[in-house]
């Protein structure tokens, strides 16, 4: 008899990410994790599918650590990879045929953050920020300093911790191992690089500012000659930039970005331009598609924010978006411009590289059907869309769900797109618990993704909606601008319509509606109660409930002059106007924070801020605090506690049943 899904099942899925397909477009390998609950961790190793056979196998052995990062030698004969091992990473190497792994260089006491190899594959650069020498260690792992001596605004990240690093830089070493030449040095670190196909140059981007704090989305590209170390800043708009790409005959730099700085977060698409060498021309090449080119869909099980890098083949580009739900597969011909779609799904691709020739091209997928898995896609004569990888098959065998439905709620100037969860043992015919489901960002999407957190929720006798309001992005630049200066609204009104529109549902029970979300899905969790006493009960995670002091207390905070165009002190009136703290004592809905202690993107104090008084006041509320966790605990969090998440949202909305 097949079993519901259950919050334990984090340590039954198994998670696939970063395929690479070998030159010849025989081989795809790709990363695997797992949740060891003994450990309460995640462990990963390195996989290898045989395109043709489907033949999926160990590649580096399992044990304790995480293999991830893996990259093919142009040759084909070699992958490199980053492993981590009691915290510790190292840069290892291993034949494309198997055997032992081997470490190629050491790189203590810092961070690796990407790694590719020179395009004849004799070389690799490296992405690494150092710990600084002034940081006391200790068995190899940093020990906590006397005091912190701080001067600066971006002194701390969420998931990391204090920035105790150099700037990240770039280091090349031989593909055969040796020790790592460092080539740059950046006031500000490096975030993206690519190589020349001569192999001559590197292109990088950073922030080139005398005051890069207050200029984050200012960065510039640079060209780096190899041989004799001299860098040259190319000449274009400020603004962010995502993936650097060069033509085949290094005439053209292509990169993602906008040139409109210091503007909302995600409020504007990330665009491909084609940046001429020669000329310093710059066009905008997607400007007609409307969408952005950052993977923003949101999920559990699915990994977000994965950078891209575009295929060039035969003229053409193949690239990402984020539209609808999906992240459709394009092709854009260089030469006319044109645009059209390989693959539209619905579904979603995270993560995608291809063959020399352009022509195989490996997928990590998700859908609403299954957990990720790893995908063939096939372009020679005809399209062929294979599944390679089945590391999930047994777990679905054995579990008993409904596939999510997607629908759309009409409003009178724009159209809602929505997700149904049903319960797996679903009848038209009786009444169901609701609960309102809000995202984070604000500007990502729900998607046509296997979403564990809601198969938990239905499967324990709730409908489960979830959204993407106006604020989210996949739907065009006016769509994703609209909360600029007023997170409450108009997303407030577009998820009371889901909510209406469920609501008016013969099995829909309308005297039991509950609501949750994290971050922003947070924030909007609180300001909807204290906008209505429509909902039985509410939990709110991660959330912001002071804008004002969310811009001192956050690793980002100060963001917000963009995003409300002031400071607080100089518009003071506007942070109150959309803080949910201003009006807390409108509040009756039983409510729920859920926070980790070491969230430094929405710090603890902004649950306790709502929390306290609240509480003096005499409200049904309750505070639960995850010790040792960030702000991504719902997604990369210790495994325990994930479950354990999940588990405290049941029980408070049963609890108000």
């Amino acid at each position: 008899m097949k079993k519901n899904v259950k919050s334990e099942d984090i340590y039954r899925l198994i998670f696939v990410s970063e395929p690479q397909m070998s030159p010849k477009g025989d081989r795809i390998i790709y990363v695997k994790k797992r949740s060891d609950k003994k450990d309460q961790c995640y462990y990963s190793n390195l996989q290898s599918i045989h395109v043709q056979s489907k033949n999926d196998h160990l590649f580096t052995e399992e044990g304790k650590h995480q293999d991830m990062m893996p990259r093919i030698n142009p040759n084909g004969k070699q992958v490199v990879f980053l492993r981590i091992k009691d915290g510790v990473p190292e840069l290892r190497g291993i034949s494309m045929y198997g055997g032992e792994s081997r470490k190629l260089a050491d790189f203590p006491n810092g961070d690796i953050r990407n790694i590719r190899y020179s395009p004849d594959g004799r070389q690799i650069a490296v992405l690494f920020s150092k710990r600084k020498e002034e940081i006391p260690y200790e068995k190899d792992k940093p020990k906590e300093p006397v005091c912190r001596d701080i001067n600066r605004l971006y002194y701390r990240l969420d998931g990391h911790g204090f920035i105790d690093e150099e700037p990240a830089g770039i280091y090349l070493l031989r593909s055969s191992g040796g020790t790592p030449k460092k080539l740059t040095d950046c006031a500000f670190d490096i975030t993206s690089f690519a190589w020349s196909g001569d192999g001559q140059t590197i292109a990088y981007t950073t922030i080139d500012h005398a005051e890069p704090e207050l200029h984050m989305e200012e960065e510039d590209i640079f060209l780096l000659n190899i041989a004799d170390g001299k860098t040259t800043k190319l000449i274009k708009p400020a603004g962010p930039v995502g993936f650097l790409r060069f033509s085949p005959d290094d005439r053209i730099l292509y990169f993602s970005g906008h040139f409109n700085p210091n503007y909302s977060w995600g409020a504007d698409n990330m665009d491909i331009h084609a940046l001429d060498l020669n000329s310093g021309k710059i066009k905008n090449l997607t400007e007609k598609l409307d969408r952005t080119t950052d993977m923003l869909t949101l999920g559990d099980i699915t990994p977000s924010f994965v950078p891209q890098y575009p295929v060039i083949s035969d003229g053409l580009m193949y690239f990402t978006v984020s539209s609808k739900g999906t992240n459709p597969l394009y092709v854009l011909d260089l030469n006319s411009g044109d645009l059209e779609t390989v693959l539209e799904g619905p579904e979603c691709i995270i993560a995608y590289s291809a063959s020399e020739e352009g022509k195989d091209i490996a997928l990590h997928l998700a859908q609403m059907e299954r957990p990720d898995e790893i995908w063939h896609l096939r372009l020679h004569e005809e399209k062929h869309l294979t599944r390679l990888s089945f590391n999930n098959d047994k777990y679905l065998d054995d579990t008993d769900f409904r596939i999510a439905r997607a629908e759309t709620v009409k409003m009178k100037n724009t159209e809602i797109d929505m997700f149904i969860q049903y319960p797996p043992d679903f009848n038209e015919e009786k009444k169901y618990p609701l609960i309102l489901n809000i995202h984070g960002g604000p500007r990502t999407q729900y998607g046509y993704t296997w979403f564990h957190e809601m198969h938990v929720f239905a499967a324990r006798g709730y409908i489960v909606v979830y959204s993407n309001p106006r604020g989210s992005q996949g739907y065009g630049k006016n769509f994703a601008d609209a909360i600029t200066g007023k997170w409450g609204q108009p997303a407030y009104d577009d998820v009371m319509a889901v909510v209406d529109a469920m609501s008016r549902r013969p099995y829909v029970n309308e005297k039991r509606l509950y609501v949750t979300g994290g971050s922003y899905g947070g924030y909007l969790t609180n300001w909807i109660v204290t906008q209505t006493q429509r909902f039985r009960a509410a939990v709110t995670q991660r959330s912001i409930s002071d804008l004002g002091t969310f811009f001192g207390t956050s690793d980002i905070g100060w963001d917000l002059v963009s995003e409300f165009k002031g400071t607080p002190w100089d518009n003071p009136e506007n942070y109150a106007k959309w803080s949910p703290l201003t009006y807390m004592k409108k509040i009756e809905t039983p409510l729920m924070f859920i926070h980790s202690e070491n969230d430094l993107r929405a710090p603890m104090e902004q649950a306790e801020r709502l929390y306290a008084p609240l509480k003096y006041l005499g409200k049904d509320v309750r505070l639960v605090r995850f010790p040792e966790s960030s702000h991504g605990l719902s997604r990369g969090g210790r495994p325990d506690r994930r479950v354990r998440r999940l588990e405290l949202i049941l029980e408070w909305f049963d609890e108000h049943a």
